[in-house]
């Protein structure tokens, strides 16, 4: 590897060499003389990391208040940092194991989510990492525990590896726990660490485009009623779509123009725009509503119809335009308040849906059948949105399953387990099954209606009982207002009784300390 790979304070760079380039689609990799394994080179810190050289790359004065305080930072993060992550890494690794079946894993992960009080992806990956870094870092693993590999480092090094095999894992571990971890620059290990890595090839660090095609609807942090539908895949297939949707575009509006000249029915005037305005769709507008609207085609599977509706959850104040408090679309999103009184006015009907309105908990309607009616299954989405089973953030208001806690009792219906909201959730297909197995075990509290569930024999999580948000936070500034106006009422009545009146005695101390004040601005 010599001949290939020089040594320049550390960094891995390609040697020169008299022998002609490789011709361009050769991979370094083939022919006679490749190398048999990973590069070797020592990554070496030009000096040593002395407290006096720490203060100098943070360009403080040497003992200072400054200087002072970035010791004590990189001390911290050395000792107590490290030791307390060391040890949750072990934690986290006990709970993972390459033996365990889907539902097995599944369970770890909620109790390590529920744990790190985290979503239930976020518990995923850190039981992935914490995997990969006690069996396939350990020599790194050992030297972030002893503080000298940074823990964002040591994360970074993990995120790096992940796409490569166990093995070459170990082999990326060897290397880069022989380098000069405790003195070199951050940036001199995040490049060095990427050579190293790259060596294996891109398409292992990497996920090829065909690996990342994916749709996912990103509403806008603003809450002002947009959203993004992001569309990612290999770029010729959306480059090829991105034409279609063009062409498609500029046909339509030159249809549109025709149309218009020739006095003729307008065609994709959906909202009738065009003819009240006289005057064409944008190739913007078209491309939007193109997309949109065009009906999909799944060959020979048939699609069957939504057997739900869109949910605008409104407040009545807001209805009534006395507040602009927002609306929530699907339980989740928010929309702005002029949106939501613009569909409720296209609405063919309404579904009356009561709030306590002080806590802002939905209040709940019992029946004695075992299937929950159209209007409760409608009312219990509002209610979880979201898959009850704590950490999971899978979206149930489409696809997702009604489950009751306390079973429901099919000879003796009055005895146990109503079909009411006190006593139903709505779970994602895969806790669902889970509960039903007995991996899950939830029990509500009817005074609280918090509910508490035991995840495996890992954890217990306990959950609070879902509220609309809007009519609690309306409810405290009504109640606010009201003591306000309480306040300003006894307030006048003291003032009318004379009672907040000054007495000879204040008024002569008044004026004596304004003529005090007075004489000492003249003297």
């Amino acid at each position: 590897m010599g001949e290939l790979i020089e040594r320049s304070e550390g960094r891995l760079r390609p040697a020169a060499s008299p022998r002609p380039s490789r011709p361009r689609g050769i991979s370094p990799s083939s022919g006679p003389s490749a190398p048999t394994g990973p590069p070797r080179a020592v990554v070496r810190a030009r000096r040593p990391l002395t407290p006096q050289a720490l203060v100098e790359r943070a360009d403080v004065v040497l003992r200072s208040v400054e200087a002072e305080t970035v010791l004590r930072i990189h001390r911290r993060r050395r000792e107590l940092q490290a030791a307390l992550y060391v040890d949750e890494m072990h934690d986290l690794a006990s709970l993972w194991s390459e033996g365990d079946e889907h539902d097995e894993k599944t369970l770890h992960a909620l109790a390590a989510a529920a744990a790190l009080r985290v979503k239930l992806p976020r518990g995923e990956d850190r039981l992935r990492d914490a995997h990969v870094a006690v069996e396939h870092l350990p020599a790194c693993f050992a030297r972030a525990g002893r503080g000298e590999l940074p823990i964002d480092w040591f994360e970074w090094l993990i995120r790096s590896v992940l796409r490569l095999a166990p093995a070459q894992r170990l082999q990326v571990d060897e290397r880069v726990a022989a380098w000069q971890l405790e003195a070199i620059d951050v940036e001199r290990f995040y490049s060095d660490l990427r050579i190293l890595v790259e060596w294996f090839g891109r398409a292992a660090v990497q996920e090829s485009p065909e690996e990342q095609r994916g749709v996912h609807l990103q509403p806008s942090s603003d809450s002002d009623g947009t959203a993004c539908l992001m569309i990612r895949g290999p770029l010729p297939e959306l480059a090829a779509f991105g034409h279609r949707l063009d062409a498609a575009a500029r046909t339509v509006q030159d249809a549109q123009r025709r149309a218009l000249r020739d006095g003729t029915p307008i065609p994709f005037d959906l909202d009738g725009d065009v003819a009240r305005q006289g005057e064409h769709m944008s190739l913007e507008a078209l491309r939007y509503e193109v997309a949109l609207r065009s009906a999909l085609t799944t060959g020979a599977v048939e699609v069957p119809e939504p057997s739900f509706r869109i949910s605008v959850v409104v407040p009545v104040l807001t209805l009534l335009g006395l507040s602009h408090a927002p609306a929530t679309l699907d339980g989740t999103i928010p929309i702005p308040a002029r949106m939501a009184r613009r569909l409720v006015a296209q609405a063919p009907a309404f579904e009356r849906v009561l709030t306590d309105p002080i806590s802002g908990a939905y209040l709940a309607s019992a029946s004695r059948t075992y299937r929950p009616t159209a209007a409760m299954a409608e009312h219990l989405r509002l209610i979880d949105p979201i898959c009850a089973v704590p950490t999971c953030s899978r979206n149930v208001m489409t696809i997702g399953e009604a489950d009751r806690i306390e079973e429901f009792d099919l000879e003796h219906p009055a005895r146990g387990g109503p079909t009411s909201l006190d006593n139903l959730h709505r779970l994602c297909r895969r806790h669902h099954r889970l509960e039903t197995t007995g991996g899950l075990d939830p029990q509500r509290d009817p005074r609280t209606g918090a509910t508490r569930w035991r995840i495996g024999d890992a954890a217990v999580s306990e959950v609070a009982g879902n509220t609309d948000l809007v009519t609690r936070e309306l409810g405290a500034r009504l109640e606010r207002a009201w003591e306000q106006h309480q306040a300003d009422v006894e307030v006048d009545a003291l003032t009318r009784l004379g009672v907040l009146d000054e007495s000879p005695a204040e008024i002569a101390d008044r004026e004596e300390a304004h003529r005090w004040g007075m004489h000492l601005m003249e003297h």
